[in-house]
């Protein structure tokens, strides 16, 4: 998953937008190309506060991807706060190129550190404790954590990203706004670039990201380059979820 989802294109002018909100129940569905042609379909879903996660919701990603020299299937449960935008821990299953492994991060925010469990088929897991600076996230709840910004012509935004192993610096600035053809029609867009530290056959060092131009600030499109070539994701279907007020949800650590 890495850099998690990236880019859309094409269009088909349809139905007018749907007022959108960023909360349980939300599902976002997305068509992956590589290369320019079909290369796989990834879903976002966003579920309600767990009673073992007090004042944190799932944001469930899953992505396969159906492209025979890399196979990919990926599972990524990021445990998102909504009071502060940030992550307070990521669980991910993860199977590429007939490799298996698992990770788990928990974020103690007010420790400074963050817990870390790695572990690849066949071998004993590995534990580690790592100091994070405050704020500290994981790298798929960083695009959520853009969702709540503004978003305003010419903002820049810091985010320090933790993958489980390195600690990297993200730095998004929005470049404007206009409207983009999408397969779900026509759209007004933001347009922002994501600047990262990533290396890796499946991270790219910069990603470029178009969300809707409303509150709930949906990512419709994202492209990336990566070493294997470029990739686009692109949105395909889209249900709004349900507001929250995140002062309603239990107090977490």
């Amino acid at each position: 998953m890495s850099a998690v989802l990236l880019a859309l294109l094409l269009a088909a002018p349809t139905e007018p937008a749907t007022v959108g909100a960023l909360g349980p129940g939300e599902q976002i569905t997305y068509k992956v190309s590589w290369l320019g042609l079909p290369a796989g379909s990834a879903e976002v879903m966003v579920g309600a506060e767990a009673a073992d996660r007090p004042g944190s919701l799932p944001i469930v990603t899953q992505a396969r991807s159906d492209v025979v020299v890399y196979p990919l299937k990926n599972k990524i449960v990021s445990w998102w706060d909504p009071a502060s935008g940030r992550s307070r821990g990521l669980e991910m299953y993860s199977d590429e190129n007939r490799k298996r492994r698992r990770l788990k991060i928990d974020f103690d925010r007010s420790a400074g550190n963050a817990e870390v469990i790695r572990q690849n088929e066949g071998e004993p897991p590995k534990e580690s404790k790592v100091e994070v600076p405050s704020g500290s996230m994981d790298v798929a709840s960083a695009v959520f954590f853009l969702r709540t910004m503004r978003l305003g012509d010419g903002d820049t935004v810091t985010m320090p990203i933790f993958t489980g192993a390195k600690l990297f610096k993200g730095l998004a600035e929005v470049e404007g706004r206009g409207p983009i053809d999408t397969p779900m029609g026509k759209r007004e867009a933001i347009r922002v670039r994501l600047r990262t530290e990533f290396s890796g056959k499946l991270t790219a060092r910069e990603i470029r990201m178009w969300f809707s131009d409303d509150a709930a600030h949906v990512p419709m499109r994202m492209e990336a380059d990566f070493a294997l070539g470029p990739v686009v994701v692109e949105w395909t279907d889209y249900k709004p979820g349900r507001a929250i007020d995140p002062s309603t949800l239990a107090r977490g650590r």
